[in-house]
């Protein structure tokens, strides 16, 4: 079992249209290990910001990536993932693509339905 986040963000729902937010799970900077302030797992954050992880001037903070994107980063510092999510207007199972700058959450790069995962995704 992996631990995971969510990232809150508002999109426009590809089968009801409606632009809705969504609650999308990320493994992006999520590990059962943590700091004072509790594990880096199971917590909500909304796009640009920060998610907890370890300092940047340490070692364990380059494993913040999750590594489902097939393609090589063009950037240390970029990550992208797909993540399940769903509508919360129609709840339709959906995947939304997360742009990630380091451990924050930068953009929706693209959202679809679940069954049309894109390929250059691990699921």
């Amino acid at each position: 079992m992996a631990a995971f986040n969510w990232i809150n963000a508002v999109a426009r729902c590809p089968v009801c249209g409606a632009s809705t937010p969504l609650h999308c799970q990320t493994h992006v900077a999520s590990d059962y290990a943590g700091d004072a302030s509790g594990r880096f797992h199971d917590r909500e954050y909304e796009l640009g910001q920060a998610m907890a992880w370890w300092p940047r001037e340490t070692e364990r903070f380059e494993q913040w990536r999750a590594g489902g994107w097939r393609a090589e980063p063009t950037a240390h510092d970029v990550d992208q993932e797909a993540c399940c999510a769903s509508c919360s207007n129609c709840d339709a199972s959906l995947y939304v693509v997360l742009r990630f700058h380091e451990n924050v959450p930068e953009q929706v790069v693209a959202i679809g339905k679940e069954e049309d995962w894109p390929e250059a995704y691990l699921k």
